[in-house]
Parts: C-alpha cells; sequence; structure tokens
C-alpha cells in the first residue's frame, strides 16, 4: 500500500469518526430550549362565551401547523386558541387523532409552515436518564426544566414513563426530551394513588391514535382510569360566599372563598378565572386572580375577591334571585422539590 492510499485511509477514518461522534453527541438544556422553544405553543381552552377554561401546552409535529397534546386539555371546551413564543397566535380547527384513554390527541390550527419537533423512540429509554421538558406552567410560557427518567410503569396495560422534571396543569401536553434533541414522551399532570408523580405518555403512542375528524364540541369524555387521576383534583375550592353592596341589595361588591389543598406538597401561584352569571344566567361579567400564596399540604386558606357587578340579583315575592360566580381553577405550581417540607416554610 503506498503513501498515498495510507493518507485517504486515516483522513476517512476520521471522518467516520467525527460523523459518528456529532450524531450522537449529547445537546446540553441551552441548546434545545434554543433550537426548539418555538414549535412548543401555548393553549388556552375557551367556553362557548369565549371564556377560558383551562391552560396546557403542545407542540407542532409537522410544517401544517399540526400539533400534539393531552386530550384532557382539551375536554369540555368549546373553541381553543393557541400561541407560540414567539407571539403568533391561532385557532385548533378540529381533532383529527384522538384516544381519550391514552390522553392523547393530534389537533389541526390555523398556523401553517410550522417547525415540528424530532420524535425519539420511548421504547429504548432507560431509567435514570436525562430528561428535559418544556411547557407553560402557571402561564409563563417556555418554561424549561431538567429532570430524568426516573422509573418505566405500567398500569391497565399502559406504560408511563415516569419523570422528576416538574409538571403542572398548565406544562400539560408539552415535550419531553432525551438530550439528543428527539421528543420521548408527552408531559402529562397526573397522580398515581396518591403519589404526586410525573409523567409522559410515550411517544411511541401517537402511531397507535385513531383517525378523527371532531370539532372541540364533540371531543369525547375519557373514561375513568383507576390508577390515575388528573392533577386538578388537587385543589378544591368550597365554602363560597357572596358580599353585596352597602348601600345596593342587588349589586355584588366581593366573593369570599377556601381553597384546600389536597396533596402532599405544597401548593403555589394558583391562577384562578370568575365568570359572574346574574339572577337570570347570563354571563354579565369576568374578572382573574392570582394567589401567590403556599398552601401546605392537606390544609386550606380563605381568600376574598372585590369585583363589583350590577344586578347581579333581584328581589322577588319574599326572598331574592340570586346569581352565580363560577371559580375556575386555570394552573398553579406544586413544589415537589425534596427540601420543601411543611415545617421549612413555616419558618420562611
Amino acid at each position: 500500500m503506498n503513501r498515498k492510499n495510507i493518507q485517504m485511509m486515516i483522513l476517512t477514518i476520521f471522518i467516520l469518526f467525527v460523523t459518528t461522534s456529532v450524531s450522537y453527541a449529547e445537546m446540553t438544556v441551552f441548546q434545545i430550549a434554543k433550537k426548539y422553544l418555538s414549535s412548543v405553543v401555548t393553549i388556552v381552552a375557551l367556553d362557548e362565551n369565549d371564556q377560558p377554561l383551562s391552560l396546557g401546552s403542545g407542540f407542532f409535529i409537522n410544517e401544517n401547523g399540526d400539533i400534539v397534546t393531552n386530550h384532557h386539555v382539551l375536554e369540555g371546551s368549546s373553541k381553543a386558541i393557541i400561541r407560540t413564543t414567539k407571539g403568533d397566535k391561532g385557532e385548533i380547527l378540529e381533532i383529527i387523532k384522538n384516544d381519550p384513554d391514552l390522553d392523547l390527541l393530534v389537533a389541526k390550527t390555523s398556523l401553517k409552515n410550522t417547525k415540528p419537533l424530532p420524535l425519539g423512540d420511548s421504547d429504548v429509554v432507560t431509567v435514570g436518564e436525562d430528561i428535559v421538558a418544556i411547557g407553560n406552567p402557571a402561564g409563563l410560557e417556555g418554561t424549561v426544566s431538567k429532570g430524568i427518567i426516573s422509573g418505566i410503569r405500567k398500569a391497565e396495560n399502559l406504560k408511563f414513563i415516569q419523570i422528576t422534571a416538574p409538571i403542572s396543569p398548565g406544562s400539560s401536553g408539552g415535550p419531553v426530551f432525551n438530550l439528543s434533541g428527539k421528543v420521548i414522551g408527552v408531559a402529562t399532570a397526573y397522580l398515581d394513588y396518591g403519589q404526586n408523580l410525573n409523567f409522559a405518555m410515550p411517544i411511541n403512542y401517537l402511531k397507535t391514535l385513531k383517525q378523527s375528524k371532531l370539532k372541540l364540541a364533540s371531543l369525547p369524555k375519557r373514561s375513568k382510569n383507576k390508577a390515575f387521576k388528573k392533577d386538578d383534583s388537587l385543589v378544591q375550592i368550597f365554602d363560597v360566599h357572596y358580599n353585596y353592596h352597602a348601600f345596593n341589595a342587588t349589586t355584588l361588591s366581593k366573593v369570599d372563598f377556601a381553597i384546600k389543598n389536597l396533596s402532599n406538597y405544597p401548593i403555589r401561584n394558583i391562577q384562578l378565572f370568575f365568570v359572574y352569571k346574574n339572577y337570570k344566567g347570563e354571563v354579565v361579567s369576568y374578572s382573574t386572580k392570582k394567589l401567590k400564596e403556599s398552601i401546605l399540604p392537606q390544609l386550606a386558606l380563605q381568600f376574598d375577591h372585590l369585583h363589583c357587578v350590577k344586578y347581579f340579583r333581584k328581589w322577588q315575592g319574599s326572598d331574592f334571585l340570586e346569581g352565580k360566580v363560577e371559580i375556575r381553577i386555570l394552573d398553579y405550581e406544586i413544589d415537589r422539590s425534596p427540601s420543601t417540607s411543611p415545617a421549612d416554610l413555616l419558618f420562611k
């Protein structure tokens, strides 16, 4: 073998080594966020009066504007709008793939020329593997958190990827990446037997979704899964009382209410949406409130919210015909940090 052939062989081996090293190189959290943040969207589900019902996340899977999210993010809504971190706004047009039992769906949106996320293989993930989750907890768009895969769990013939990255209702439906920058799961805010664990639905389940052509209002409800339930059951609103104007008994001035934390961790940054209906059942006003106070596990706090609504009730015969205030929980944060305990919060 002459000198020229030896040089060519060395050059070929070097190129193969560099190419292989690059193809398997891990990305940093910063690199994943910078490259893929614009492909993750905030979802606001609306009722028949275009008032917010819930918040969630989703991500593009093709250039035609189709997104993946959780079924429960859109369940019960009549309309939904989406927004990217770049400020692009669109609307969900219809559901094109869906499986309520998997809590996954694919929706067509009005946006076009979108940047899809690369999908990985969830069948080859391993316990201890690093992951990165992107979502919109408590309305904070484009929040990035890092964690690991802490377990692969099975329940009722379904597989779940247990992760340590915190997932709040607003992050449900967001992508979970491996460090190769590929989506291996869809973040799902769930409880498992009351243990307050974070899960991602394996991305390979997308291949099994059934074709559909549904409007949001026709989206079927999920069947009750004995092993898992939504995170929104962690917060209970009760003891609601209406206060009226001192000089006008038909004008609502303030709402008193209590919130109980049914989880095993502190809950904070609760985002509320108030819908006011008069004595005729008509929506006449709305308001929002964000509660920054932390509510300790299995305890409750009382709150009040000032908002004036005229003609909220009407005197009829011997008593008032009352209006109604719906208090909707849009989102909140669950503090699952290992260093946080009720005692810690008491001394802050």
